[in-house]
């Protein structure tokens, strides 16, 4: 090598070194100025990441707004969290939850708990309408998202530069609608026998266009459009493909690495309903993903506790589909919980 090019070569290696440096700085500057005002603003998920400590909880609690909704005429307004925590005396629970939250932000939050924490189990729940594209593609997302980059483990200044040159899903409505979709046309599923339609799209335009159910009984147009909402939401087939399958794994793996005791809780669905308007193909196939979940995660040690009928019709207390449960609704999942860990 001549003398000239390891000039060269000195020359460039200190202009990186400068830059880095200037970098370093600014990222220093920013997260002692800006940085906190802007983590306030896009940020209210790491506070969740903090509970476990403050609470010196030994099991958590992860779900959406299944685990703090009641119903109008209940006297126990108890969230399912508390409701586990109180069957379990010698316990403290802590309770993790934020409305259309999913297992991607799931893992964000477990992902951000300090290491010096007195966690034992981690209770994560596995909502079956989060694998439909119409969640996956929610108008709700880019929020989460924005949410997502600020608990990335990444300087500072990185983390802001994602933000500005918006690397989180940013689309308009009518964007949104085809990614929706175009979701339901990909999600194929395959029953057991001959069905005229596969995928939830082709599904749901053919009972959208008639005033009948699924076995030709006539039926109002809010039967018909309620009957299109669970197609929308439950049609689809399971397979390691779908990103919250991908999620579930990522927090698979993180419990193994922290040694904590993993449950996932398959929260009810107003299955009732569903059979009365959608049939039994629409059941079968939320069965078999069900199954999907039990079979694939079970064998890695995780306590699956399948709740996906621990709810009847009159446990739900909202005429769509969520999975917001009365009083008698939240204890029956609880109780099952409970009879899991407890084994």
């Amino acid at each position: 090598m001549t003398d000239e090019t390891r000039h060269i070569i000195f020359k460039i290696a200190k202009k990186f070194l400068l830059l880095l440096l200037l970098l370093v700085v600014m990222d220093l500057v920013y997260r002692f100025t800006l940085y906190p005002r802007d983590l306030e603003r896009n940020c209210t998920l790491t506070e969740y990441s903090q509970i476990p400590i403050r609470d010196t909880a030994d099991i958590i609690y992860l779900g959406e707004s299944s685990n703090h909704s009641y119903g109008p005429a209940d006297t126990d307004r108890r969230s399912i969290a508390t409701m586990i925590e109180d069957l379990m005396p010698g316990h403290k629970m802590g309770s993790i939850s934020k409305g259309a939250v999913h297992a991607g932000v799931y893992y964000d939050i477990l992902r951000n708990i300090p290491r010096d924490n007195s966690v034992k189990t981690v209770i994560v729940t596995v909502n079956m309408r989060s694998f439909s594209s119409e969640w996956i593609y929610s108008n709700m997302e880019p929020a989460l998202q924005k949410e997502q980059i600020m608990m990335k483990k990444a300087p500072a200044l990185y983390k802001r530069m994602l933000l500005a040159f918006k690397a989180y899903a940013h689309w308009s409505e009518a964007e949104r609608s085809k990614l929706v979709r175009k979701g339901f046309r990909q999600q194929t599923f395959t029953l057991p026998h001959p069905f005229p339609y596969r995928n939830a799209n082709e599904w749901d335009l053919a009972t959208g266009s008639q005033y009948r159910l699924y076995n030709g009984i006539q039926a109002s147009q809010d039967s018909i459009e309620l009957a299109c909402h669970y197609i929308k939401c439950f049609a689809y087939q399971l397979d390691d493909k779908n990103p919250r399958i991908k999620d579930f794994d990522k927090i698979v793996r993180l419990c193994q690495r922290r040694s904590w005791r993993l449950v996932f809780n398959i929260l009810a669905d107003n299955m009732d309903q569903l059979k009365t308007l959608a049939g039994p193909d629409l059941e079968y196939l939320m069965q078999k993903n069900a199954q999907y979940i039990i079979q694939r995660y079970e064998p890695q040690g995780v306590i699956v506790v399948n709740n996906q009928y621990s709810g009847r019709d009159e446990d739900f207390y909202e005429d769509f589909v969520t999975e917001h449960y009365s009083q008698r609704g939240r204890m029956a999942i609880a109780e099952n919980i409970m009879k899991a860990l407890e084994k």
